[in-house]
């Protein structure tokens, strides 16, 4: 059976949560994570996960959902939440540079803030990194990021590159700090990600889809869900050249 590392699927409405499961256990889904990404949105995280037995949460702020610098009440929060025995991932946290994304130095200081509530509860890091070039051509966010995860030895604890998007250079860099590589349904089509999924050990492949809620798709058959992880898992299996059952047994 294969894992969904890494879900919103308590940003669905609860009306659908029972058939986007029961679709991921046909498709030979057997485990689902779900991610916070507010104080808020990691207990409605947690409840979800004490409702569903093949659910697990995860406890978080997103980068992009900072409204102020992180607070001793924020973490105070956090640090609870992450007592929780259904809490078994520090998620969704990281560091987002799009345009209009909060202050960097706001991202940085709750980054480093959560990674050490990670710490605190011995929790794998599922983290987040999505880019946008500075003025100088450079890929920032990267930079920061590793270098965050580099000086508290974030590795220790393990994890994944959430909704991984790189070159093999950049996944070599992830892999040295002591993560996973997290691949998503961008694998099925571009070139370079089925290019690092080549190249880097079988052993260092996660599996997600980041399911979240996606109105702005008519068609409600075509929102990505947990089942697609089968996907995934299929398009590794091909670019490996191994069995997908041989996935099942590394994915559980």
């Amino acid at each position: 059976m294969l894992i969904d590392i890494h879900t919103h699927i308590q940003q669905h409405d609860p009306s659908e949560v029972d058939g986007m499961l029961q679709r991921a256990i046909d498709a030979g889904v057997s485990t689902i994570f779900a991610a916070g990404t507010t104080i808020e949105d990691s207990k409605r995280a947690i409840a979800l996960a004490e409702t569903y037995p093949n659910i697990y949460a995860g406890v978080g702020i997103h980068p992009a959902d900072l409204e102020a610098p992180i607070t001793t009440e924020d973490t105070n929060a956090l640090d609870e939440l992450a007592t929780h025995d259904r809490v078994t991932v520090m998620s969704e946290i990281g560091i987002d540079h799009m345009p209009n994304s909060p202050d960097h130095h706001w991202q940085e200081e709750a980054f480093a803030a959560q990674i050490q509530i990670a710490k605190n509860h011995d929790l794998p890091i599922v983290f987040h990194v999505r880019e946008h070039l500075d003025d100088l051509g450079r890929l920032d966010a990267r930079t920061s990021a590793l270098s965050i995860l580099a000086d508290l030895d974030a590795g220790q604890l393990g994890g994944a590159a959430h909704y991984f998007q790189g070159n093999y250079d950049y996944a070599c860099k992830v892999l040295d700090l002591g993560f996973k590589i997290s691949f998503a349904k961008p694998l099925l089509r571009s070139q370079e990600l089925q290019d690092v999924a080549k190249r880097i050990p079988i052993d260092a492949i996660v599996l997600e889809t980041d399911s979240y809620p996606q109105p702005f798709k008519k068609n409600r058959a075509r929102w990505t869900e947990p089942k697609d992880t089968r996907q995934v898992a299929e398009r590794v299996a091909q670019l490996k050249n191994i069995p997908l059952e041989t996935l099942h047994n590394r994915f559980v």
